[in-house]
């Protein structure tokens, strides 16, 4: 079998582990585990990232970068601003399919919260840059009046991050009742609600 070029190999490490720390989180995945599962030694793992942290740092960042470009790539092309403001809602990473496993990550770090800086600092850059593109998404549609205009984009950003951890977080627990596309439809629909101009 040919040996995969550094950024292939990099590649592959960060998906991989994307699936044992999305299962098991930072503090219950160990470096052998992330190794055995990338079907490498953990000296070749250490070739491309410094140590465990520095992995999950980059996958992080990683994973907020691509949910922004998953997200804007969602929105591309719609440009009916009620049908924007859906697919704005359509779109969130945490409650749809393709995302949802891999914003796992994103969950897990917010565990780490306060633990470690280093794990706080891409979790920080990644709401931050999440909030600012909800934010000029939202300014956009409340000025082609789509969008209610009595609270600011602002804080209806905030807003919509918030209850998107909140459902993303407690899904996974299979509580009765929230069912994977009722109340995700559901939710959707009073976000929608919630959001548009009357």
């Amino acid at each position: 079998m040919a040996r995969m070029r550094s950024e292939e190999r990099r590649r592959q490490l960060l998906e991989v582990s994307a699936e044992l720390f999305a299962q098991s989180g930072y503090r219950g995945t160990t470096t052998a585990e992330l190794a055995k599962a990338a079907s490498v030694t953990e000296p070749i793992l250490y070739r491309h990232f410094d140590n465990k942290l520095d992995l999950f740092v980059t996958l992080v960042d990683e994973i907020g970068k691509e949910v922004i470009k998953a997200w804007k790539a969602t929105l591309e092309g719609v440009n009916d601003p009620n049908e924007r403001l859906k697919f704005l809602l359509i779109g969130n990473p945490s409650t749809h399919d393709r995302g949802s496993n891999a914003y796992r990550v994103i969950f897990q770090a917010m565990t780490e919260t306060g633990r470690d800086p280093e794990i706080d600092k891409p979790l920080r850059k990644h709401l931050t840059e999440l909030h600012e593109f909800l934010e000029m998404e939202l300014k956009q549609l409340q000025g082609q009046g789509a969008v209610r205009t009595d609270e600011s984009a602002a804080t209806l950003a905030w807003m919509l991050i918030n209850v998107a951890i909140g459902y993303g977080m407690s899904l996974p627990l299979g509580v009765a009742g929230q069912t994977v596309t009722n109340g995700k439809k559901t939710m959707q629909k009073l976000m929608l609600d919630l959001l548009a101009a009357n």
